[in-house]
């Protein structure tokens, strides 16, 4: 039996209890019961509010779930004649490394391509596979210092791996890179060979009309596949990284195979909604980049872009009139790399081009030029 169902019954036989105790008193007897009705009625819309309001939220946050993708992303740098950087190798064959332990590559090196592996998330803005992420998610070296060296010595960079993996895929898709924002942390990205049948995010009709205050919802991959991992059994877990490491692109392709490839939802509020960013405080981490800030109705009002490590009362987001743009063919065509190129990682021994330090930073060291 259901809570309304016993406030119900509960109120009823209240109600008969005053008619049949109310033989001496009949005209306070009426008044009390048609009291108790107003009551009553009041009591079921409240909770058939309530109801209907729980089982809203379920369905957005299920078509939510449905249309965010995880980003993995694959890049090394290549000089003016097409060579990549390698790992510089001692006589023992082994990685050399400076005395801060960031490797030396070269690419006169006999080793393994050098390559930096990233994490993101995306979500699907357009019935033919297009995506919304952030420019620091498509281009990685955009406003990256590690990356600033190379590309002014004239290297350029070169995607080795650029996928997306979403719930009704087993696998990862291939995405290429649209348009970008020329000045904000927004970009437009799209499936290649795929088209998703899933429903794309709604986005907000007028974000101009947004309070400070309400509620919002945040959808992404913080952590990467850290905390995926830690949702799993532990035999799971130890079975998975005994195959493919803690953190790898196998690993998530294993991960989307057993369907087990979800992203994280978090809520909070929103305190600032500005012409050019927005300010929330529902949590986030390194991975979540890219992800849909949402009402409660499921609609996209930004893109989380950037959090402060030592703050988590403050983190931030591109409006997503931003995003609207680009949709509607503003902002810049981007640059090449746009897709990725995988012939590059032919010969490239598994353990050197898969692992990262940790699936909590976005961004893990290139290495350092010899």
């Amino acid at each position: 039996m259901g809570r309304r169902t016993r406030l119900v019954n509960l109120a009823t036989a209240g109600a008969a209890a005053i008619l049949l105790a109310g033989c001496a008193l009949p005209v306070v007897t009426r008044v009390d019961y048609e009291a108790l009705q107003t009551r009553l009625h009041v009591v079921e819309a409240r909770l058939q509010a309530v109801e209907s309001a729980q089982g809203q939220l379920k369905g957005v946050l299920d078509r939510a779930r449905a249309a965010v993708a995880y980003v993995w992303g694959t890049y090394t740098f290549v000089d003016p004649e097409g060579r990549p950087l390698r790992h510089v190798l001692n006589e023992a064959g082994e990685p050399i490394a400076d005395p801060q332990g960031v490797p030396l590559v070269d690419v006169t090196g006999a080793g393994a391509v050098a390559v930096t592996n990233y994490c993101g998330t995306g979500f699907l803005v357009g019935k033919n596979g297009e995506m919304l992420t952030n420019r620091h998610v498509a281009e990685p070296w955009w406003e990256d210092d590690m990356s600033a060296p190379l590309l002014a010595a004239g290297f350029r960079p070169m995607f080795l791996r650029l996928r997306a993996f979403l719930q009704e895929h087993a696998t990862g898709v291939p995405i290429e890179v649209l348009r970008v924002d020329r000045e904000q942390d927004i970009a437009l990205v799209g499936t290649i060979g795929w088209t998703p049948t899933g429903e794309p995010l709604p986005l907000h009709p007028d974000p101009d009309v947004l309070e400070d205050g309400q509620p919002v919802m945040l959808i992404g991959f913080p952590t990467g596949l850290d905390a995926i991992m830690a949702k799993l059994e532990m035999p799971d877990r130890v079975a998975l990284e005994s195959t493919t490491g803690a953190c790898s692109y196998a690993t998530a392709e294993r991960l989307a195979e057993l369907r087990r490839l979800r992203p994280t939802i978090t809520g909070g509020f929103l305190w600032e909604a500005l012409p050019h960013i927005v300010v929330y405080d529902a949590r986030t981490k390194g991975g979540g980049s890219g992800g849909p800030l949402l009402d409660r109705e499921g609609r996209v009002i930004g893109v989380n872009a950037a959090y402060l490590p030592e703050f988590q009362g403050g983190n931030y987001g591109v409006p997503i009139r931003f995003g609207r743009l680009l949709l509607e063919g503003g902002g810049m065509v981007a640059n090449a790399p746009t897709r990725e190129t995988p012939e590059l990682l032919v010969g490239t021994p598994a353990p050197n081009e898969a692992p990262i330090a940790s699936c909590t930073a976005e961004r893990s060291a290139q290495g350092k030029r010899r």
